[in-house]
């Protein structure tokens, strides 16, 4: 567990798969993420679940709060290479944790974990080009674009472009 001033990042827990199934059946919020939205029945969620903590190529962490304990999200890096040192990064959280501070903490517990302890030198991440709060957050973050994936991610209206972007981590 990595335990912050509000949040920590902790393993889940079969009281989370009702949240977290919420979540995963929330349409735009997946789409957002890049995501195939799907019906997402509670045992499709805990397999989804324990898929992601038994694979030794992803850290996946569900997003808690130190007053309650109650759920927030859940952030993963995943395709983890341990001889590049790299990762992809991917958050979630639900809409009323949302421009509270939580995802920059999140992810400065995240970013420090894995720099320090395994010994990731970056995280990479893809983003919707027009998801502009995400994209405005990763920058503050440090997180810079080293790329763009044009029409690339199909939507009502098309397709979109997906930005590809980059952080060094601290050590």
């Amino acid at each position: 567990m990595l335990k912050g001033e509000r949040l920590a990042l902790r393993e889940w827990r079969e009281a989370d798969v009702a949240t977290i199934a919420a979540l995963r059946n929330d349409i735009e919020l997946q789409s957002l993420l890049m995501t195939r939205a799907r019906p997402n029945p509670a045992e499709r969620v805990r397999q989804w679940l324990a898929e992601r903590a038994s694979r030794t190529d992803m850290l996946f962490f569900v997003i808690a709060s130190n007053a309650d304990d109650s759920v927030l999200g859940y952030v993963q890096v995943a395709s983890i290479d341990a001889f590049q040192g790299t990762g992809e990064l991917g958050i979630c959280l639900q809409r009323e944790a949302q421009g509270q501070g939580i995802a920059d903490e999140c992810c400065a517990l995240l970013e420090g974990y894995a720099g320090r302890t395994l010994g990731l030198r970056k995280f990479t991440l893809r983003v919707l080009a027009s998801n502009a709060r995400a994209v405005a957050f990763y920058r503050r973050r440090g997180y810079r674009e080293i790329g763009r994936l044009e029409r690339h991610y199909p939507s009502e209206g098309g397709y979109e472009d997906v930005i590809l972007m980059e952080r060094f981590l601290p050590r």
